[in-house]
């Protein structure tokens, strides 16, 4: 870890006090156990991590409900972020500097590496795939069903909790060969072909016969 590292607490009743980082993981939030405790009603309980990784720190968003803030621009939620000195970061309502002059050396090699898996940022509403820009983007009712499957990864959804998600404006029912026809287009566009593989299988969207569709994000 670098002997500079540190984070600085800018606002809320912590203000001015300083955490240096000398582990390679820290967990931040309002839980008593986190390694940065914060005394904000608005955090998470476990908000996000700070990773050191090759003489650099990642910052990843722990699918917080109201947000990590890098120089003023909010994560998507599982999003990561590589640090430089002097970025001003913010956990729900606290306010944090972080300092490492040495991670602006290092950060910008470190984040050309390729990334792998998939990504949905809705802010930009993009989809990278192995940290490439899916091109051309998706369609409106195909991303917002993507990033409903990506908030839940990990999680089978049913069919009727997409219908009601995404086809809310719809009055009546949605068929399932619809929900089945538009998870196919998906599928085709995030997948990507890494040798054999057959047409049963997908890299990313599972089906769950009978009931519903799991998204992995690796």
């Amino acid at each position: 870890m670098s002997q500079n590292a540190r984070l600085v607490c800018l606002s809320g009743p912590d203000a001015g006090t300083e955490y240096e980082l000398s582990k390679e993981v820290f967990v931040i939030g309002r839980s008593p156990g986190a390694d940065i405790n914060i005394n904000d009603s608005f955090a998470s309980r476990q908000h996000a991590e700070l990773h050191f990784i090759d003489s650099a720190y990642r910052l990843r968003d722990l699918e917080s409900k109201n947000g990590v803030f890098v120089n003023g621009s909010r994560m998507a939620p599982g999003a990561t972020a590589w640090l430089e000195d002097g970025d001003a970061l913010q956990f729900a309502s606290t306010r944090f500097r972080f300092h490492d002059p040495s991670a602006t050396i290092t950060a910008p090699f470190i984040e050309a590496l390729p990334e792998s898996g998939l990504r949905v940022e809705p802010a930009t509403r993009q989809v990278l795939v192995d940290g490439k820009v899916l091109v051309p983007p998706l369609s409106v009712k195909q991303f917002d069903l993507l990033w409903y499957l990506y908030q839940n990864r990990g999680r089978v959804v049913s069919k009727d909790e997409l219908a009601n998600q995404i086809w809310s404006e719809v009055s009546g029912d949605v068929y399932d060969a619809s929900i089945d026809r538009m998870v196919s287009r998906v599928r085709n566009r995030i997948d990507t072909v890494q040798g054999a593989r057959e047409a049963s299988q997908s890299r990313f969207i599972v089906t769950v016969r009978g009931y519903g569709y799991q998204l992995t994000d690796k």
